[in-house]
């Protein structure tokens, strides 16, 4: 049986067997893949606080035949902070979930993990939640390979200024609509120019900024309503952390 190591994201965690628990993880080298760990719901394992969601772990594997086996590990940062304001962890259980359901198995991820922790630190600072989610989701459409088209309308090409009347956002095709094209498509939403500069320049804002998130504005629910919808065509499924992170905020 290989032996091999690398540094992991906790992804989620389930219960297997008696005493038994499987992690879904995230690596750089490996991508996203599933472990055992042996019993680490027994109270003298070794293993107990490591598997939880979010932190982040140096570890070695055995290589299985049908899944690995967690050998050895060390943490590296548990994001204690995420688990002690429900707020938080909603949302960074809503994004694990995101990442969950975008990124396939065994394939090389680096950028996302990097951006996952900076996104985590960032989590645990922040003030402002919820715009730090909106640029968590818009970046990370862009680094998948999911980013909707801002720039120019999806049908014409042509630019689509923020400066310029109002334009429309077409979910299934994934991007703007100019006036002048609305026509070819259904179930448009409108957007102002001001909500199409706020949703550009998340895009292109280090997600490390949004600390303090002072100077950027917006209706927040507008964005929020729009990658929503965006996500969920694609993923072709509601995620239950978003039902869950929704109920949270509306109480």
């Amino acid at each position: 049986m290989g032996l091999y190591r690398t540094n992991v994201i906790v992804i989620k965690n389930r219960n297997f067997g008696e005493a038994d628990r499987i992690l879904v993880l995230l690596s750089e080298e490996l991508g996203k893949f599933e472990a055992v760990v042996k019993g680490a719901r027994r109270e003298r394992s070794r293993f107990v606080g490591n598997t939880l969601a979010f932190n982040y772990l140096k570890a070695m594997f055995f290589a299985g035949k049908n899944i690995d086996t967690l050998s050895q590990v060390e943490l590296i940062h548990p994001f204690t902070k995420l688990h002690e304001d429900l707020t938080k962890l909603a949302y960074a259980n809503f994004w694990v979930e995101l990442i969950d359901g975008f990124v396939p198995e065994r394939v090389e991820v680096k950028e996302v993990v990097q951006f996952l922790l900076a996104a985590f630190l960032t989590l645990e600072q922040t003030d402002d939640p919820a715009l730090l989610n909106l640029a968590f989701e818009i970046r990370l459409l862009n680094y998948l390979g999911y980013q909707p088209e801002l720039d120019v309308c999806i049908a014409c090409r042509q630019p689509v200024s923020t400066a310029g009347p109002a334009v429309y956002f077409a979910m299934v095709a994934g991007g703007v609509v100019c006036e002048n094209c609305r026509l070819q498509y259904s179930g448009l939403t409108l957007i102002n120019p001001l909500l199409l500069n706020l949703m550009k320049r998340l895009a292109a804002t280090d997600i490390r900024q949004l600390i303090d998130a002072k100077g950027i504005d917006g209706d927040y629910q507008i964005v929020a309503a729009i990658l929503r919808e965006f996500i969920e065509v694609r993923l072709e499924r509601p995620l239950k952390s978003r039902i869950f992170l929704d109920n949270l905020l509306s109480l």
